[in-house]
């Protein structure tokens, strides 16, 4: 095989059907594009089955089994596994092309660019006017999205669905956190995008045409057999950690006095999860990162 342009990488979890789909656009993109596809299957016994007996039988589309579900795991897995110089993650219910591949691939080209958010039109979304894309206010008071604006921008982060990466850049930040808590592991790419943005200011490029439709379907993925508690719960401990990892005492400071009237008036019973993870983090800033072993 060709060496590959880029790697990408989908992780999936219950839904073999809505895979498919996705990756029958990709078998055609490849007959054009040299890539390599690497689907990560988190899935039960049967549905798992499923998904292997319509699977490509080709060299470069391989489905890897991953018995517990973890995001930050199997992102991790990706791009350590990888052959291309470029990491493209993409989510199982999106619809992409090979215009939005290319797009990817040639933002590249400029060597201060070390990602790319490619822009994200949900169903039924109305089209964003305001160009703070990605953005982050008093360290992470107030985030921004609006990632289906039409201009090109640089971000702070990352829409997770659409993203990519120079796969030198996540060795060098030891790649996702694996220490987020699931299950839906929130914050995984704000964290990424933070840490990236570190290395140089400015280096994750909203590249519209790199364009992908998220469907977002109701079963399977994320949703699957979580309580509205656990996620809620997760999602706020996550959004403590992040912050005291991230920023400095002062710049705590700053976010405290931003956010707590909010906290306080809108989303009171987060508050607690989010001093959890506040403390968590702290705990664990002078860690080194833990080394997975590459297959």
């Amino acid at each position: 095989m060709k060496t590959p342009e880029i790697s990408i990488v989908i992780g999936t979890l219950n839904r073999p059907k809505i895979l498919l789909e996705l990756i029958h656009q990709l078998e055609e993109i490849s007959k054009t594009i040299p890539l390599e596809v690497l689907v990560f299957d988190q899935s039960d016994k049967n549905n798992y089955n499923l998904l292997l007996a319509k699977f490509p039988k080709k060299e470069n589309f391989r489905l890897v089994p991953q018995s517990e579900p973890n995001t930050c795991r199997y992102l991790n897995h990706g791009y350590k596994l990888a052959k291309a110089s470029i990491i493209l993650y993409l989510d199982d219910d999106v619809s992409v092309s090979n215009v939005a591949i290319l797009a990817h691939i040639m933002a590249f080209e400029d060597p201060k660019i070390l990602g790319v958010a490619g822009r994200v039109i949900n169903d039924n979304e109305r089209i964003s006017g305001d160009n703070r894309v990605g953005k982050i206010q008093a360290f992470g008071a107030k985030f921004h999205k609006n990632f289906s604006f039409i201009d090109t921008a640089h971000v702070h982060f990352p829409y997770g669905c659409n993203m990519s990466f120079r796969k030198s850049v996540l060795e060098k930040v030891n790649g996702f956190d694996e220490k987020l808590q699931p299950p839906i592991f929130a914050y995984n790419e704000i964290d990424l995008g933070v840490r990236i943005n570190k290395l140089r200011r400015n280096s994750i490029l909203f590249e519209p045409k790199a364009r992908v439709l998220h469907h977002q379907y109701r079963s399977g993925g994320t949703r699957n057999n979580f309580s509205k508690k656990e996620i809620y719960g997760s999602t706020q401990f996550n959004y403590g950690y992040f912050i005291g990892k991230n920023y400095n005492i002062l710049e705590n400071i700053i976010f405290f006095i931003r956010r707590l009237p909010f906290q306080i008036m809108k989303e009171p019973r987060g508050f607690l999860y989010i001093i959890r993870g506040f403390i968590f983090s702290k705990s664990f800033r002078h860690m080194p990162p833990r080394q997975d072993p590459v297959e």
